[in-house]
């Protein structure tokens, strides 16, 4: 780059490095402004996911589900455990199995295995209505109403709410437990 815009050598000097600091200045400008737009265009993207077996699109927003996702997974899940007979529930619960994290698997398996050796024993139906979901950062309220039955007998008849504490990591839902609600005196909590 040649200024000679002024008759002394000095002069032209310090016009160039005028210049040249300019230009410096405005690429750092430039850069700074690239990757502020850079890091807000990551922050904020969206992944959007079709989960098998289920209809609609699934949105993450900064690494967070929408609600409609949870609720979903949610009764599917809940469908899953709670509705039951002898002839589907060792494979229901099969398929509920791979909801769960990996280092929940263990304990959960043995659990629900062993409920669908009672149930195929004694021949026991189960369905749960589901009639409200509550969503908390890591844990689902399920709210319903399950009936079970012996044959045409029915044995239970009553209000349940259970608690589903999970995690998503890497936009995979994985269960850690699912457990009763119960009250402060440590016995299942009865809603009428």
């Amino acid at each position: 780059m040649r200024v000679e815009i002024f008759v002394q050598k000095a002069a032209n000097v310090f016009a160039e490095n005028r210049l040249l600091k300019f230009a410096i200045a405005s690429l750092s400008l430039a850069v700074v402004f690239n990757s502020f737009m850079v890091y807000r265009a990551v922050r904020y993207q969206r992944v959007v996911l079709i989960p098998p077996k289920m209809t609609g699109t699934i949105e993450f927003v900064r690494g967070r589900p929408t609600d409609t996702y949870l609720r979903d997974i949610c009764r599917r899940i809940v469908n899953l455990a709670g509705t039951y007979s002898p002839a589907t529930a060792r494979a229901q619960f099969e398929e509920l199995l791979s909801y769960y994290a990996p280092e929940s698997y263990p304990v959960a398996s043995r659990e629900w295995y062993s409920l669908a050796g009672r149930v195929e024993e004694s021949l026991v139906s189960s369905v749960f209505y589901l009639e409200n979901i509550t969503i908390g950062k890591t844990g689902l309220e399920v709210l319903g109403n399950l009936r079970q039955f012996a044959g045409d007998t029915p044995l239970e008849n009553s209000s349940k709410t259970y608690r589903i504490e999970y995690r998503i990591r890497d936009g995979r839902f994985a269960i850690l437990s699912i457990k009763e609600k119960t009250d402060d005196t440590g016995a299942p909590e009865e809603r009428q």
